[in-house]
């Protein structure tokens, strides 16, 4: 495996120098910035469209990026903003003070409004920075449970399957095993109790935390999300008979 470059090398490479360019002056002026006031100027434009890839040019990455945001909040496009420079180690200890107070002032109205990308993305950046082990493991179970559905979706759509499920009735599979791999067996269409159970558990965990850690409500947000997009989740809940099972 390769390995990830050591604070030294990467301090050597142009690239990482040019991607910061431009970085300081826009970190001076979120010194001023009131995150509750930022919550009610919305972004203007006709419809949003979404980046892929990054501009080398920070300030014109940053650009494009609002386009993401047409019709959200400033609030909104200023996480996506925070996590940009931290990326990009502009001001890093900076921007990490506002990123961790903008979670913890507003960590409602973010899981509420963010979508499944910037989540996921806040997920990472707790991983990468927070100095609470417990929320770094709620935010790499968010990261890992998203990996694993997109790597599932992606290759779905790459292998053209389209058609819907067959009957589950017709299946039967709540009455025989399907092996899958290293003692794993298939999740029982139409009647499991897995992600019931699983939904279970988290609500106990949740319930029992006297501290909410963000990490924990990005967490059941996304696996909430996964039953209402379209993914495996949705399909096979769509598919599902039994109601005391159910995990939605």
């Amino acid at each position: 495996m390769k390995r990830e470059k050591s604070a030294f090398l990467k301090w050597f490479s142009m690239s990482r120098h040019q991607r910061k360019r431009g970085g300081e002056s826009l970190t001076q002026q979120f010194d001023d910035n009131d995150f509750a006031q930022l919550k009610f100027a919305v972004i203007q434009g006709a419809a949003p469209t979404y980046t892929h890839g990054a501009d080398k040019d920070l300030l014109s990455h940053l650009e494009n990026l609002k386009n993401e945001f047409i019709g959200q909040s400033e609030l909104c496009y200023r996480h996506a903003q925070l996590i940009v420079l931290i990326r990009r180690e502009v001001e890093l200890d900076v921007n990490l003070a506002h990123f961790f107070r903008l979670w913890s002032e507003e960590a409602d109205y973010l899981v509420e409004n963010l979508n499944t990308r910037w989540l996921v993305s806040a997920a990472d950046t707790f991983a990468d920075f927070s100095e609470e082990p417990l929320e770094q493991a709620y935010a790499l179970a968010t990261a890992g449970l998203i990996n694993a559905v997109k790597l599932a979706e992606t290759e779905r759509w790459l292998r053209k399957i389209d058609e819907p499920l067959p009957a589950v009735e017709d299946l039967d599979m709540g009455s025989k095993r399907v092996a899958l791999w290293d003692g794993t067996s298939a999740f029982a269409v139409g009647t499991d109790d897995t992600l019931r159970n699983f939904h279970w558990r988290l609500l106990r965990v949740r319930q029992k935390s006297p501290h909410q850690p963000a990490c924990l409500a990005i967490y059941h947000s996304v696996f909430k999300r996964l039953s209402e997009h379209d993914s495996v989740f949705r399909r096979f809940r769509d598919a599902h008979t039994r109601a005391r099972t159910q995990w939605w």
